[in-house]
């Protein structure tokens, strides 16, 4: 799973510092580097659909997004409630009050996880302020559901903010990741993501993060 955060009006400062002690959970900021995000979050959508992968995507609303499979794709307001879906499915998981709470909703993706088996899933989440919560919602319930999530925030230029990346789930070490740059994530991203991360001038995965195999 790949979760982005908006990181307006205010980025959280206290990360990732304040999720490396959870369960297996990693994180650090990204240090300064020229590379931008660009439009990373829909480019790997866009990615992972070309290699036949079934998606569930949480967007806002004034996004587009088609793919080649019928990927489930919510669109949601600023508040995070859905006012559409494709395709449509007649489900009380879609009731407003199991969406406007942050927390709440990832247990509704959760949900749908288990109900829909995607390969992939993509949200992107308005609130900001809550990413503390939701790492530690997926910190204790990814692993127990073979899930890896990737969390992030991107740079700011205007007001000199880093940004972070976390992962946290299976096969994840806990511990300050130090010196990964915002490519260095989206490498990771595609690595776990198990789509081609070589040649793609994305950096090199943060690989301090996850446990060595023993076939390694």
């Amino acid at each position: 799973m790949l979760i982005k955060f908006t990181a307006s009006p205010s980025p959280d400062d206290s990360m990732p510092e304040a999720v490396t002690d959870l369960l297996e959970t990693a994180g650090g900021r990204f240090y300064a580097s020229e590379s931008t995000e660009s439009d990373f979050f829909l480019s790997i959508a866009q990615e992972l659909d070309r290699t036949g992968k079934l998606l569930i995507l949480v967007l806002p609303e004034e996004t587009s997004f088609s793919g080649l499979r019928d990927h489930l794709i919510i669109w949601t307001d600023s508040s995070g409630i859905p006012v559409r879906m494709e395709p449509q499915l007649n489900s009380e998981l879609l009731a407003d009050s199991l969406w406007e709470n942050p927390v709440l909703r990832q247990q509704t993706v959760l949900e749908l996880i288990n109900f829909f088996k995607p390969d992939v899933v993509l949200q992107i989440v308005p609130e900001a302020q809550c990413c503390t919560d939701i790492t530690e919602f997926w910190s204790e319930y990814g692993s127990d559901n073979d899930l890896t999530v990737a969390l992030y925030t991107p740079p700011v230029e205007t007001n000199n903010f880093r940004g972070w990346g976390v992962f946290t789930g299976l096969g994840v070490q806990s511990r300050l990741l130090e010196g990964m740059d915002i490519q260095g994530f989206f490498a990771t991203v595609r690595l776990i993501s198990r789509v081609n991360w070589e040649n793609t001038g994305s950096g090199y995965p943060a690989m301090q993060a996850f446990y060595k195999m023993e076939t390694e």
